[in-house]
């Protein structure tokens, strides 16, 4: 495909990159470099690491086409290449469990929702027009050198999402564009375009006609980008939501919230953690499920939010004092989670620290095991059937109230009594 264009004229400011060149990054810069390739660092990444945010994700660009990337980087012995999203420019590069794709310089032609009919190119400013909106933009060199053929630095800085063109035609190209309009302007607490937001707002009913498996993603990456309440009534997040029958609290656990992921990095790994805190609890639960089913989610997934749900109801109660219950009842992640819920939730002093030491203690903790058999029910003479599983629940609701403190003495005195 040839040389990028001269890209000198983009260059704005120089940024640190060190702290995303792993290994694996060197090497897929390394390899691409000695094929005679560039190689970029394009849209979410820079914009974070211009904010002095660590990216989630780093996606890349290159001026090969994907058939000369296939050709002189097929047979690397680094990676494994997934080649399933060729045609439209992009190969991923697989290694353990990370995986970095690798897009060429492109022009959509004619968009079809999230397809479209393509041209590569060898220009920045094309490739950057194609893409959703200014903050996302920006490509990024290995020396640190930023490129922003669309003056967007500036809109990085000032927190502003704009749609780049025309923002009804590309909301028309792509309706999924709404929710991430919204899930960019919730996440960088961004100064409000009203004009664009009422357009989003015009359209909202677009979203409908998405698939329900994207609306579901799409969703819980919004709820995770709130930063603060007060952006739910700034974005009329509750109309978008309120198209797919789900309800959202005030959310006035987020400010907590944010001080405690700050502290804990890296432990936050369930999103559907932070979506059932958002949950509007109040309604009935099996509104709330019917209305996720609706949207894709998976039975597992149902499970999982009715437990987050439970620990959210019980969260008034210390958990210092039953926490070998739960580690029974619910397992040590679940358990771990229940924690922070009684913070975020059942502490009413915001000044309280959080309980770091009774986090850190469930990983030591032993899981608990029930003390009494079906066996020792029959032995005190009851018949086999139902009434036997009956009294095995009854004395493991004692024995859970106890926090799994009562022997199999004492639960088995409870049948005289």
């Amino acid at each position: 495909m040839g040389k990028i264009l001269p890209i000198d004229k983009y260059s704005r400011k120089k940024i640190d990159v060190s702290s995303i060149l792993n290994n694996d990054i060197r090497k897929l810069y390394t390899q691409f470099s000695e094929s005679g390739f560039h190689l970029l660092i394009a849209g979410g990444a820079v914009r974070d690491l211009i904010l002095n945010q660590k990216p989630n994700d780093i996606d890349f660009v290159t001026n090969a086409t994907p058939d000369e990337v296939l050709q002189k980087l097929g047979n690397n012995k680094e990676y494994s290449i997934i080649d399933h999203a060729k045609k439209y420019g992009c190969i991923t590069f697989v290694t353990g469990s990370k995986k970095y794709e690798v897009t060429s310089l492109r022009v959509d032609i004619k968009t079809f929702g999230r397809a479209a009919n393509i041209e590569f190119t060898n220009d920045l400013h094309s490739d950057a027009m194609r893409r959703d909106f200014s903050c996302n933009s920006l490509y990024l060199s290995f020396d640190g050198t930023v490129y922003d053929p669309l003056n967007a630095y500036a809109d990085i800085v000032s927190r502003i999402v704009r749609f780049n063109g025309d923002a009804r035609m590309r909301i028309l190209e792509d309706h999924l564009r709404i929710l991430r309009y919204l899930r960019f302007s919730s996440s960088l607490k961004a100064v409000m375009n009203r004009d664009e937001l009422e357009i989003c707002l015009s359209e909202k009913t677009l979203l409908l006609k998405l698939s329900k498996e994207k609306i579901k993603d799409e969703l819980i990456k919004l709820i995770q980008s709130i930063k603060s309440p007060d952006i739910i009534a700034k974005l009329h997040l509750r109309d978008f939501f309120d198209l797919f029958n789900i309800k959202i609290n005030d959310c006035t656990h987020i400010p907590k919230l944010i001080s405690v992921k700050e502290i804990f990095d890296g432990f936050f790994q369930n999103p559907l953690f932070e979506l059932s805190l958002a949950l509007d609890n109040s309604i009935p639960v099996d509104s709330i499920f019917d209305a996720l089913r609706a949207i894709k989610f998976t039975n597992n997934e149902i499970k999982q939010i009715k437990i987050f749900l439970e620990l959210i109801n019980q969260c008034k109660t210390p958990i210092s004092d039953n926490i070998d219950a739960y580690i029974y009842k619910y397992g040590k992640e679940f358990t771990r989670y229940a924690v922070i819920v009684s913070w975020l939730i059942g502490s009413k002093n915001i000044q309280n620290k959080f309980p770091v030491k009774l986090l850190n203690s469930v990983s030591e903790k032993i899981i608990p095991n029930f003390p009494v058999l079906s066996t020792d029910i029959l032995e005190l003479g009851v018949k086999p059937g139902k009434e036997v599983g009956q009294i095995i629940k009854k004395l493991e609701n004692n024995w859970l109230s106890s926090n799994c403190r009562l022997t199999r003495r004492e639960l088995l005195e409870i049948i005289g009594t």
